[in-house]
């Protein structure tokens, strides 16, 4: 069963300044990390609540996937997300029972500096790159607190100034809303919500989302509204990266620079207004929204490039 985000991959040039970045303005504290044998990589780790990010750098380019450099060549940002299993053999037999193209599971190891490793099953869709368009499915050698411990660097995960608690979605641009809703629901059988608009989030976009295990988390798929089109709001490519993705037209630039790809992760934080007073008072420019919900938007220079949205914790 899928159970949940195991985790989100925010693709960087320069980990020691992406880990300071998130650590000391953002508020969001890392606590763990190491090296992946063989592949080229290196990471630290941001444990929020089950779920947890995945700051990656590529450290040997010979040996690291063509995907990850295309990828960060385009600028810094999400690569990927994971959807965690509880049995991901059973998972990956119903998928290719539906006709799914599944590799895997094949083991992954993480080796810290102390020599301590950790060890995981992982089993991706189509091709196993880690900067692709579909999430893939992975199983941990060890669960609940003892995984939280693991994944901390063998220690409890620090709580965060930002008063971050949880991962409560993430969110994949797509062109074509209704085709990317049959094609996910078929590959990962889930059931998506009726559409409905980003208004909430005062975001030009039309959405579905899919509710994982308890419903406490999901993932969902945006595509820009029909007045948000390149048609109606030309993009500027000289923006690269950086444009802060509520603006007008900003889906449908992401989906020109970048493709159909992860672009948005919404944290709920224990109190908005005081996460709002902490990036205020180092920095970090934000956007806060009132109606017809409260959100705050995080610019995305200070994220290295990956598109946050902060919520009230909804309990």
């Amino acid at each position: 069963m899928l159970t949940g985000i195991d985790h989100v991959i925010i693709g960087v040039k320069d980990l020691e300044r992406a880990s300071a970045l998130f650590t000391e303005q953002l508020g969001l504290t890392v606590s763990g990390g190491g090296r992946h044998p063989a592949a080229g990589t290196a990471n630290r780790i941001i444990v929020i609540g089950d779920t947890y990010l995945e700051l990656i750098t590529v450290i040997a380019p010979d040996e690291a996937q063509p995907s990850m450099l295309e990828r960060l060549a385009k600028g810094e940002g999400y690569w990927n997300f994971a959807l965690a299993s509880d049995a991901i053999e059973a998972d990956c037999q119903q998928m290719r029972a539906r006709g799914v193209p599944v590799l895997g599971p094949t083991r992954g190891e993480l080796r810290a500096a102390d020599g301590r490793s950790r060890s995981w099953l992982r089993a991706d869709i189509e091709r196993p790159d880690l900067a692709q368009r579909y999430p893939f499915l992975i199983q941990h050698d060890s669960s609940g607190e003892e995984r939280r411990f693991r994944l901390a660097g063998w220690q409890q995960p620090p709580r965060h100034p930002l008063g971050a608690v949880r991962v409560s979605s993430v969110t994949i641009a797509v062109a074509d809303l209704e085709e990317g809703r049959r094609r996910f629901s078929h590959i990962y059988g889930l059931e998506a919500s009726p559409p409905y608009t980003g208004e909430a989030d005062h975001w030009e976009a039309l959405l579905v989302a899919f509710p994982l295990g308890n419903g406490s988390q999901s993932f969902e798929l945006a595509a820009p509204l029909p007045l948000a089109s390149a048609e109606n709001s030309p993009v500027d490519p000289l923006l690269g990266l950086s444009q802060f993705l509520p603006e007008p037209a900003s889906l449908t630039h992401f989906l020109q620079t970048v493709g159909e790809n992860l672009c948005r992760m919404t944290l709920e934080v224990t109190d908005l207004q005081a996460a709002r007073r902490y990036l205020d008072q180092h920095g970090v420019t934000s956007m806060l929204q009132e109606q017809p919900q409260p959100a705050l938007w995080i610019h995305p220079d200070f994220t290295c490039g990956a598109a946050i949205v902060l919520h009230q914790l909804s309990e």
